[in-house]
């Protein structure tokens, strides 16, 4: 997310009334998912697994951004699926 926001920090808006039990960082950690943003608690906001193509799970929701299309998780999202399809088609 570092590398698709271009900073180690940003603000998104954030509705959700659960949380990610503090006790299941060690298992994602484990199964290697990566906790790749937190709250102003330490709280976790998103993970992800570095080594695929594109997976990333948030508990923000980036498609309520006024420009969605716009919006850095999204268009990213948009990149990885179009140069993946693009990469299925050269192996085909």
């Amino acid at each position: 997310m570092r590398q698709i926001y271009g900073t180690d920090h940003t603000t998104e808006e954030y509705f959700c009334n659960y949380e990610v039990n503090a006790a299941y960082d060690i298992q994602f950690r484990e199964a290697g998912l990566v906790v790749s943003a937190r709250g102003p608690q330490y709280e976790v906001r998103a993970i992800e697994i570095p080594d695929h193509t594109f997976f990333i799970a948030t508990l923000f929701q980036p498609q309520l951004s006024s420009r969605a299309a716009e919006h850095p998780l999204i268009a990213a999202y948009l990149r990885s699926a179009v140069s993946d399809q693009g990469s299925r088609k050269a192996t085909s």
